[in-house]
């Protein structure tokens, strides 16, 4: 089987592509195999970009977010569904692209790369703390550090040892000294005398301070005293909870010396905060600069403004604002303090030292103004202070106005953190020094740094490892501190390159588009280096790449063409990189049997000059250089050496200001000291690769100016002289002809909320942009849409039959428009589409179409071309067309400076300037200038490639391209855990297997696969998505531990206790109402009046506002937004733009111009008004088309007593008139008032006694329906009758009619999953925009409801509320909604998915768990059940114990066998769930059933009809165990809950509304205890001892206390709800929520009780050494034996012990307990009642049992704590009281005195007693499901 299985994964180990047509691809087939690097090659155009990102890319991201709910899928980027047949063995998608989308300061190279996340770390560990003012190491005491200052300072001495208590407020001696004696301590040192507290009287003082000496102990000082010594620290260090001192004998002050656990300078008192990973993040409250939040600027006086030519000396006024009359007296202090201080003032401001400037900036420290009067200087900054003092003058501010900016943040001085991080320091650095560092330094930095601590060497070792990543791809020259948002796109890449390899993840597809761009030769191999290695930790790359370097290094080649366009899109060659038979595409170009041609000559370098003196920017400091005129000449040079600043900011901006043209904003010329040479030059152009355009509406022939010939030429045919065209007819921007419905842009934009928005086919228009009138008219037999189909090389073979006719003026428009379309051809861009929009093309063909529009220009010469890398997504063959049109414009007579790595067009310069010698501060220098021969003998980096270049020499080939790639482990590897109860654990998980973790409950098994797995694989995916949406993942804490790798991308499935709202459904929460909403939406049809709703016509909506006018004015406005989140300010701009002044905003009228911008994340209506009127003028019907036109068919006309009318031109009544909105998925939504029944709110049920919302008594809607909701969900089932008005479907009478194949949307909520399903694929749509909007939406619903189905709930109804779902449907449902993406290589971590299950459905289950894994995914499953376990590949087991006695991997590997006994006896001892297995469990653990040994009496129900109950009858034995069993669904929850509850709350009277008949012998029951599993407690105030009740008593044993009754404390003192003894700082949370700027809030510990809830004051009362604090944090096992003697206390704690809770602490917060531990809580707090209540009734003599009804108490328990469990219930029915348990385990079963049995199936098909009897007597039966189990279990089957 395990061969088989293996066989299978190594076929489905490639990505299977078939039929993908994608844009131009022509239905691709092709296999990519896993775990390889795969080039995307082809010439421009091909179909790269479509087949990698667009179809691969697409679809692997789509598939692993769809795992994610609908609210986060919502804000990721999301791609379009691609156009392919079928994709299988897709991998969750990585895409990294030249793209950088960061706009926020808060993100930089380091937090990119998260390196400052292990940074964080190391500080917190590896750091010294200082004192910033002496400079003197701060560091905690310990007795041992104590011990060893007190030998070394104090030997030979006797001392005293001291600590410090704090006293009561008017404490006298005489009060608090028989305290304090009574303790044991006999003196006290107050005011430097000596006191004994026998001895009260002795004291003269009659107050004491609020804290007080108290003498420990009086000792030698002697070395050979050290453990005496040692104790006695240790002991006094406890009584002064970590603070005490020692002095000498005499007492005297300056001999004493104090020593504290915190981190405290005793010379000075300064005192730091402990480091902590969140201190040194300026993204962390605790970290961020508390000025400038962590941003490092704010708004202020920005100084480097105040020197704008720092080559200007201070003699000279480099300081500007001392140049004016206002600073005349500023400079010369400045001259004078200058000399006195020594600086030189004829010395250029930017050769000045850093200290030197730092003077001049902020002069010589303290007051501004008290320098100024003492005759120091105070610094440019003490000026714009003092001038700030005077900003009430207009004229000062507008002065302060000119030099205000974003500028360094005056506290942290741009170190972004608090000055306490500043602080700590490591090899005397602070962590901005280090960032600060480039990267290449730092590298050098770690790799030479030594620790012996192993978990601070793993960190040491992360770090440097993403170091030297960055190193490898060529960015050496970065520093950590570099802001995101200043990388150019080619630098964004190659840090998210090395940001997914420092992530280790594994089985994820990573696709890169051209990662060599802007890469230097000498960088390429050690980029392909990194690749290779993220290839060989498991992943698959796909890299789309013309570089011939990586070509010959990847594993296989898909090469596409054969040429662009139309003629592209298909597959050439697929294979190797070396193929000598493969005679065209790439491969030729590979192997050298093509190549670019050198240049025979050089161009002759006697022209024109460009001398450039004294450059400086960035890292060029005074460069030099001569660029010759009329040349081709290159820039070239390592990554980061300077090339983009010394073209674009000092040659580019420097000469567009000398030549009077605009720069741009963006760009500020650099400073220089001379530029001559141009006026040579008429002007400089700037060919970069940014977006001609962001609309869809300009195209190439727009751009080239084509499109108006070819509209001329169309004018000039017969057809359209004779209907008086003229050339706007054809403009589909403007003109008549265009199509109405979409405005000329040949598609509509749908929105899909859930999906990707879909650009749907016009169907007025088919596509064609136009009307079909227009499309009459032909030129050449084609239609003005048939032209813009077009590429530009065929419509440029059409017009030269034009050109070449016999009229001339068609001939010379032809030959015009042939002329403007030729520089497109000569580009290499013939392929595209006349009508192709601007905003699709690459930046490359965006850069081309640039350089196209100077080919084409008339004036020639004269001009310097300045390009950047226009060889980027440029195939070979493409560079040498490209490198003609260069050539060609210089022969033209101009001047081409390139910016380039290209070698071949390095070669092909006539000039090289060379910049380097590496990147960063060791760039920015010439170091070679000349020819290329010249540049190649330099020396430099780019000469070693050049001459191989031009002697065609081939490099040699990559190393790693012949090896075998190093066989990776397929192993989960963690290292040091420490999260929660984890031990420093380190284990390895096997991937591709189905691995289950167990343990005892609270062992640390969810830590490990959630908190870790979970939360480490989602957040290192997630990181690879926009900042932005990962802000709306509920992302978890990064885990504590050292190192985690080969972790694929994870989606858990979790148990949630909630179930929704009242308003949820079965349909809301698999998410399948979404998308029946969506497509209603799209293609539903209203009806009313029993017919389908038409179109209204103009002339009948005219009439309608005429009969409106007559009760009085109207207004008409016509809608723009609806239901659509964000700030909508550009709808304010469009209306004043378009002359409207008048906006409806959320049903509120407001001015245009005064429009705020609204709340982002709230759902906004938005309308314009057009026009009002008092009467029927001329100008109404001018006016409502106008509205209609701009509302897209909807007017909303306001009339009389302000109501709103709706008229439609496409939703409106033909018998009634009733227009309507157009269809919204709100319009479905039971959550939106546009939805929902008006009767019931969306509820679909109404209280018996009617209410209304009341408003008045809440401050808004939403306050009012929060609490009309908590309402409804208070109430009982028998509270609430359906809805009236809407029959229970809970939608508005309009859309409950919507129909869509003649199903109503209200009808198809009442069907049963199976039907829902097979309804839907029987849907069929004709038309083609139907196809296309359904395609989508249908697949994602029957997957849905297909999924449900094989997890045998196909018996729920849609509408079904989600509160009336049993735990076992609740979890089988959120397990179908996360199991249908159909991913591969992902980790799903699984929390106990047997829960609530039958083993019947478990085996159903455990096949879908299986096939997952062998489809090639990792499974990790917390699980106790025994068939998982033994099914499962490997075992981890937790142990040895829970809480603090667990968080250890006691065994590791193969699973046992169900009873058998294959391990060692060692094994077995030390794994608690090898001992279960293997141990045998005998039933019944009573010597017989009580059924058996007498007849008990009866609780007897007749009639039972709750939800499927079918008319039961049923007797539970009296004081007896009874075990309700069946399959999920059965009714077993309606007859406990339903039923068997109300008959015994209501004492066996059978009520009108009862759901039973009849009720006997309840009259025997006390009390009945209802124990299910909700939540004990929604806030961190509830906790197990406060539920228990056992909190009151532990209070009362504090306020008991001698300390206590002398500081006058009763209980309420040891309260944290209530004042007085909590800390008022957190009001006794223990933590304190802090709030960012842009970053979510954040709960942080208090700092004054460090989470400890109390004032320092209540935490000095101590019962038995242990403060209420200290009690609280016990677990429960720990306090059952704390609290042994104390009655009241025990008793309750020894039963939460034994229901498997002992690892939980007492004041753990109640909404971190799991669903089982809370109602095993709930389970002891209503045992504790019950015996409380039988013990008052016994003493009066009137005793009876209880009656229990407990739902499920095994979720969560591991099968140990079952024994313990059945001991509990056994326990209980022997103390006389009935419990009845619903159960699926089957050895709770077998306990049972009495068994009933509810199916035999569920939902419709379940509702009866199958078999009810003992047990033994209900494994006989041959129609129940639990028979088969049940019967094995009883025959000795061995268990845990």
């Amino acid at each position: 089987m395990a061969k088989k299985q293996t066989s299978r994964r190594k076929q489905s180990a490639i990505i299977r592509i078939r039929g993908a047509r994608q844009h131009n691809l022509k239905g691709l087939d092709l296999d990519i195999a896993h775990g390889k690097l795969t080039v995307v090659t082809g010439p421009s155009g091909s179909g790269k970009s479509s087949l990698a990102f667009h179809t691969l890319y697409a679809e692997g991201q789509r598939r692993y977010v769809e795992t994610f709910s609908p609210y986060v899928r919502q804000f990721f980027d999301r791609m379009d569904k691609p156009d392919v047949e079928e994709i299988e063995g897709i991998l969750p998608a990585i895409a990294i692209e030249q793209k950088n989308h960061v706009r926020t300061t808060r993100s930089t190279v380091g937090t990119l790369t998260e390196i400052n996340d292990y940074l964080k770390v190391f500080f917190a560990r590896a750091s010294q703390g200082y004192d910033p003012k002496t400079g003197e190491e701060i560091k905690p005491d310990s007795p041992e550090s104590a011990l060893a200052w007190l030998l070394e300072e104090r030997q030979g001495q006797q001392i005293m040892l001291l600590f410090s208590v704090r006293v009561p407020a008017d404490a006298t001696p005489q009060d608090f000294f028989p305290l304090l004696s009574q303790q044991g301590f006999l003196r006290v040192l107050l005011y430097g005398t000596v006191y004994r507290t026998d001895e009260p009287e002795q004291c003269p003082h009659h107050n004491l301070p609020a804290q007080l000496w108290i003498v420990q102990d009086r000792l030698s000082v002697k070395a050979g005293q050290r453990t005496r010594l040692l104790e006695a620290l240790e002991t006094a260090a406890a009584h002064g909870r970590g603070s005490f001192a020692v002095c000498d004998t005499t007492a005297a002050a300056e001999t004493m010396r104090q020593f504290s656990n915190d981190w405290v300078n005793p010379g000075t008192g300064f005192q730091l905060c402990e480091p902590s990973a969140g201190l040194f993040s300026f993204n962390s409250p605790r970290g961020a600069c508390p000025k400038c939040r962590g941003f490092g600027r704010v708004i202020g006086i920005d100084l480097a403004k105040a020197v704008p030519d720092p080559s200007l000396t201070i003699r000279q006024g480099a300081v500007k604002p001392f140049q004016g009359e206002r600073g005349e007296e500023c400079q010369r202090d400045l001259l004078r303090c200058c000399k006195e201080r020594g600086i030189n003032i004829n010395t250029a401001w930017e050769d000045l030292s850093e200290d030197e400037r730092e003077w001049i900036n902020y002069g010589e420290g303290g007051d501004p103004d008290e320098a100024w009067r003492d005759g120091r200087w105070n610094g440019i900054k003490g000026f714009f202070d003092w001038l700030e003092s005077k900003a009430y003058k207009m004229h000062v501010r507008v002065f302060l106005s000119r030099y205000r900016s974003y500028t360094e943040c005056p506290v942290c001085r741009g170190k972004r953190l608090r000055p306490e991080a500043l602080c700590f320091r490591v090899k005397g650095k602070s962590l901005p020094e280090i960032w600060h560092m480039p990267v290449g330094d730092l590298a050098g930095w770690f790799a030479s740094f030594e620790t012996k601590d192993n978990s601070l060497e793993l960190v040491r070792k992360e770090i440097h490892s993403r170091l030297q990543y960055m190193v490898d791809v060529g960015l050496a020259y970065l520093t950590l501190d570099r802001q995101t948002r200043t990388l150019s796109g080619g630098e964004m890449e190659r840090v998210n390159l090395t940001t997914c390899l420092g992530a280790s993840l594994t089985n994820t597809l990573f696709v890169l588009d051209e990662p060599t761009v802007g890469l230097h030769a000498r960088d390429i191999e050690r980029l392909v280096g990194v690749m290779h290695r993220l290839r060989d930790k498991g992943n698959t790359l796909v890299v789309v790449e013309h570089e011939e370097a990586v070509m010959n290094s990847a594993d296989d080649i898909i090469d596409l063409g054969p040429a662009a366009g139309e003629n592209g899109g298909t597959l050439v060659y697929q294979g190797p990189a070396v193929n000598p038979r493969q005679e065209h595409g790439t491969i030729p170009w590979l192997d050298g049997r093509k190549s670019i041609p050198i240049p025979a000559q050089r161009r002759d370098k006697t022209a024109p000059m460009l001398s450039i003196k004294g450059a400086t920017k960035h890292n060029l400091k005074k460069v030099d250089v001569d660029i010759p005129l009329g040349l081709f000449v290159c820039l070239s040079g390592v990554s980061g050496s300077g090339k983009s600043t010394l073209a674009h900011d000092v040659l580019y901006a420097n000469l567009a200001k000398t030549l009077g043209q605009d720069p741009g904003e963006e760009r500020e010329a650099a400073p220089l000291q001379s530029l001559k040479g141009s006026s040579w030059l008429k002007e400089v152009w700037l060919v970069d690769q940014s977006p001609l355009a962001r609309t869809p509406r300009s195209t190439p022939a727009v751009h080239c100016g084509a499109f108006d010939v070819i509209r001329q030429l169309l004018c000039e045919t017969d057809a359209a002289k004779s209907a008086g065209l003229q050339p706007g007819f054809f403009s589909f921007n403007s003109g008549q002809g265009r199509c109405d419905r979409c405005a000329g842009a040949g598609y509509e934009h749908v929105e899909m909320q859930f999906l990707s928005d879909i650009q749907v086919t016009c169907p007025d228009c088919s596509g064609r942009r136009y009307r079909p009138s227009a499309l009459e008219f032909t030129l050449l037999d084609l239609s003005i849409a048939d032209w813009l189909e077009l590429t530009v090389s065929s419509a440029i073979q059409r017009l030269h039959a034009l050109a070449q006719g016999d009229t001339k003026k068609l001939s010379r428009l032809a030959q015009k428009a042939i002329d403007l379309l030729h520089p497109l051809e000569r580009v290499g861009l013939g392929y595209l589409r006349l009508g192709q929009p601007l905003n699709t093309l690459s930046g490359g063909e965006s850069q081309r179409l640039k350089l196209s529009s100077l080919l084409g220009d008339s004036p020639r010469g004269g001009r310097l071309l300045i390009l950047d890398e226009p060889t980027t997504g440029l195939h070979v063959s493409d560079v040498a067309v490209l490198l003609q049109v260069l050539q060609q414009l210089v022969d033209a007579g101009n001047s081409v400076l390139v910016i380039e790595h290209h070698l071949d067009v390095i070669a092909a310069a006539d000039w090289v300037i060379d910049l380097g010698p590496g990147g960063g501060v060791d760039g920015g220098n010439i170091v070679a200038a000349g020819t290329p021969e010249e540049v190649a003998r330099s020396g430099s980096e780019t000469a070693r490639y050049l001459q191989e270049k031009l002697h065609g020499k081939k490099k040699t080939k990559h190393a790693s391209k012949t090896a075998e790639a190093t066989p990776q482990s397929n192993m989960i590897a963690l290292h040091g855990a420490r999260h929660h109860n984890l031990k420093n654990i380190s284990v390895e998980i096997p991937r591709d297997q189905l691995v289950v973790v167990s343990g005892l409950s609270g062992s640390g098994k969810s830590t490990l696969a959630f908190d870790i797995l979970f939360a480490e694989g989602q957040r290192r995916f997630l990181d690879s998505m926009s900042a932005y949406a990962r802000q709306f993942a509920d992302q978890l804490e990064k885990p504590e531990l050292d190192h985690l790798a080969g972790l694929p991308p994870t989606v858990a499935i979790e148990q949630r206790i909630s179930q929704g709202g009242s308003k949820s459904t079965v349909a809301t929460i698999t998410e399948v109402w979404n998308f029946i909403r969506l497509l209603y939406a799209k293609l539903g049809t209203r009806y009313c009046c029993g017919q389908a709703v038409q179109k209204q016509s103009l002339s009948a909506m005219e009439q309608t506002l005429k009969r409106l006018l007559k009760d009085g004015p109207i207004r008409l406005f016509a809608p723009l937004i609806r239901g659509r989140k964000g700030y909508h300010t550009e709808v304010a701009t469009w209306a004043v733009q378009h002359g409207y002044e008048t906006l409806l905003v959320d049903r509120q009228i407001m001015d245009a111009n005064e429009f705020r911008p609204l709340e982002r994340f709230k759902e906004h209506d938005i309308d314009v008004m057009i026009a009002a009127f008092s009467s029927a003028g001329k100008t109404l019907g001018a006016k409502l088309e106008e509205a209609l036109r701009i509302g897209k068919g909807t007017v909303r006309v306001l009339a009389a007593k302000n109501k709103f009318h709706v008229l439609s031109s496409s939703q409106s009544c033909a018998q009634c008139g009733t227009s309507y909105e157009d269809l919204d998925p709100r319009h479905f939504s039971f959550n939106s008032p546009h939805g929902w029944c008006e009767g019931c709110r969306g509820y679909g049920v109404v209280p018996k006694k009617r209410t209304y919302l009341d408003v008045s008594r809440f401050d808004s809607l939403l306050a009012a329906e929060v609490d009309e909701e908590r309402s409804m969900e208070r109430m009982d089932a028998e509270d609430l009758v359906p809805c009236p008005q809407c029959a229970g479907h809970r939608l508005r009478a309009d859309s409950a009619r919507v129909r869509l194949a003649d199903t109503e949307i209200g009808m198809l909520a009442r069907l049963p999953i199976t039907q829902a399903s097979t309804h839907f694929s029987r849907l069929d749509f004709s038309e083609s925009r139907q196809q296309l909007i359904a395609r989508d939406i249908i697949p994602e619903i029957h997957q849905r409801l297909e999924f449900l189905s094989k997890v045998g709930l196909g018996y729920l109804q849609l509408d079904r509320s989600a509160r009336t779902l049993s735990g076992g449907e609740s979890q089988r449902i959120r397990l179908a909604a996360q199991l249908g993406s159909n991913l591969r290589g992902v980790l799903y971590v699984l929390d106990e998915p047997t829960i609530g299950l039958h083993p019947r459905d478990n085996a159903a289950l455990l096949d879908t768990l299986l096939a997952l894994r062998d489809r090639g995914n990792s499974l990790v499953v917390v699980e106790h059940d025994e068939d998982t376990i033994a099914a499962a590949d490997c075992l981890i087991d937790l142990g040895p114990g829970a809480g603090r006695l667990g968080g250890q991997i006691v065994y590791q590997g193969k699973p046992p066998a169900i009873g058998k006994k294959k391990h060692s006896a060692a094994e077995i001892a030390a794994s608690p769930t090898l001992r279960a297995m293997s141990m045998e469990m005998k039933h019944p653990r009573p010597e017989a059933r009580r059924t058996l040994l007498r007849k008990p009496k009866m609780l007897e129900l007749r009639g039972c009809h709750a939800n499927n109950l079918k008319q039961i009858d049923v007797d539970v034995p009296i004081a007896c165990l009874t075990v309700l069993t069946g399959v999920s669904g059965s009714g077993k929850s309606s007859f406990l809950h339903g039923c068997l509850a109300p008959a015994a709350r209501d004492g066996g009277k059978s009520k009108a509304e009862a759901s039973y008949r009849k009720a006997k012998g309840f009259d025997a029951i006390e009390s009945v205890y209802e124990v299910d599993q909700s939540p004990i407690g929604k806030t961190s105030r509830s906790c197990p001892a406060t539920y228990v009740g056992i909190f009151d008593e532990i209070r009362k044993v504090f306020a008991q206390l001698p300390d206590a009754r002398a500081r006058g404390y009763d209980a309420s003192r040891f309260s944290f709800n209530t004042e007085g003894g909590r800390c008022e700082d957190c009001k006794g949370n223990g933590r304190v929520k802090l709030e960012m700027d842009f970053l979510p809030s954040t709960w942080v510990p208090c700092e004054v009780c460090q989470g400890k809830r109390y004032n320092s004051a209540t935490l000095e009362v101590l019962y038995r050494d242990q403060s209420i604090a200290d009690v609280l944090a016990m677990s429960i096992e720990q306090a059952a034996g704390f609290f042994e003697t104390h009655s009241k206390l025990a008793e309750p704690l020894r039963l939460l012990n034994e229901t498997g809770l002992g690892y939980l602490t007492l004041g753990q917060a109640s909404p971190t307990l799991s669903g089982g531990e809370a109602q095993r809580i709930k389970l002891v707090s209503e045992i504790a009642r019950g015996r409380s209540l039988r013990k008052r009734m016994a003493q009066l003599k009137m005793s009876k049992g209880n009656l229990y009804l407990i739902e499920e108490p095994t979720v969560g328990l591991h099968l140990e704590d079952v024994r313990r469990l059945i001991d509990v219930l056994h326990r209980l029915v022997n103390e006389g009281h009935t419990v009845v348990v619903i159960e699926h385990h089957m050895a709770v079963a077998a306990e049972a005195d009495w068994i009933i049995d509810i199916g035999p199936e569920a939902g419709d098909a379940g509702g009866t007693v199958v078999a009810q009897g003992t047990p033994e007597q209900v494994a006989k039966s041959k129609h129940s499901r639990t028979a088969a189990f049940l019967r094995k279990e009883l025959e000795g089957h061995q268990h845990g």
